[in-house]
């Protein structure tokens, strides 16, 4: 099984990552999707993207992997013909999974009847709810995929690891 972390939009807010690596010890991969507005060496491990807020940055605004066969898009979620036409953006990449923040909102769907549309919400100033968030992505030994929103600061409902 794979184990990926997805994180956005913590603004300048260093200890929380300490503490979602922390709890999510066993992660393969963190991710996160930018607008983290701190120095480049503190967002290790994390595999990050650059955010519209992150000004002084030599992160990417996209990256494409490939894990476990699936292609895994990663971006902030600001680019203008992301935000005019999700649809056709993403069908020109063709991912199967497609990874944004930016919105500060939970969601996941699927687009095009074939991606997998992945928004974690923000960690730390969320606008849908009074706790922050973040998703635990996992591909299990048979390639299914599931999709789990986490909260933050932790709640005593989810297992703990």
């Amino acid at each position: 099984m794979t184990k990926i972390v997805i994180i956005s939009d913590t603004h300048g807010s260093y200890q929380p990552l300490l503490d979602i690596q922390t709890k999510e010890y066993d992660a393969d991969y963190y991710f996160h999707l930018g607008d983290f507005c701190i120095p480049d060496y503190l967002i290790s491990p994390f595999l990050a993207v650059k955010g519209n807020n992150d000004f002084s940055t030599e992160f990417p605004k996209k990256k494409d992997l490939i894990i476990n066969g699936f292609k895994i898009h990663l971006e902030h979620g600001d680019n203008f013909e992301f935000l005019i036409n999700k649809s056709k953006y993403i069908k020109k990449i063709d991912p199967d999974i497609f990874i944004y923040g930016h919105t500060h909102c939970f969601s996941v769907g699927t687009i095009n009847d074939k991606t997998i549309l992945i928004n974690p919400g923000s960690l730390t100033q969320p606008r849908d709810d009074f706790l922050g968030s973040y998703v635990i992505l996992t591909i299990d030994d048979n390639n299914k995929i599931s999709v789990e929103k986490r909260h933050y600061p932790f709640d005593n409902n989810k297992r703990d690891s």
